[in-house]
Order: structure tokens, then C-alpha cells, then sequence
């Protein structure tokens, strides 16, 4: 199982990337047509998803369980299944 949790971290990770390279890619997309719709968007929408993820724009509040936080108990578990595996040899 320990296998599985690594590769669903890499996954997650990997899908992680692809969010913020479209969530970059969209906010070019509004600047250059709108960049007062883009200020708007990123304020609110924008800065809501980053918060979720790794709040790499710093914004304040955020999320109750972040992907962070998903990531440190997948790898709590990972850990702990290691210890198990240990104490089973």
C-alpha cells in the first residue's frame, strides 16, 4: 500500500501543476483582454484556488484542509505504514 500512497502524492502533485499552469494561463488570458476584470478575478475566484492548493499568492484566510494539509496526512499515513512494516520483520 505504501507504493500506492507515493503515486498518489505524484499524482496529486502533477495535477497540482496542471491547475496552476491553467490558472496562469487564464489570468493571462483576462489581463490581456480585461485587466479589470482580471484585478476582480484574481481577488476573489482566482485567490480562492490558489488558497486551496498552496496559497503561493500568500492571500490571508484559506482553507479548512488545504492540499498541503492532504499531502502531510498522505504522508503521515505513508510513514506509519512503514513503521507497521518494520515492526512486522
Amino acid at each position: 500500500m505504501r507504493t500506492e500512497i507515493r503515486e498518489a502524492i505524484n499524482r496529486l502533485e502533477e495535477l497540482k501543476d496542471a491547475i496552476y499552469e491553467s490558472l496562469y494561463e487564464m489570468e493571462e488570458v483576462l489581463r490581456e483582454v480585461a485587466p479589470e476584470v482580471c484585478a476582480m478575478s484574481k481577488s476573489y475566484w482566482i485567490a480562492h484556488i490558489d488558497g486551496a492548493l498552496e496559497n503561493r499568492g500568500n492571500w490571508l484566510g484559506g482553507s479548512m484542509v488545504s492540499y498541503i494539509d492532504t499531502i502531510l496526512a498522505l504522508e503521515e499515513l505513508e510513514l506509519e505504514e512503514m513503521m507497521e512494516m518494520e515492526e512486522e520483520n
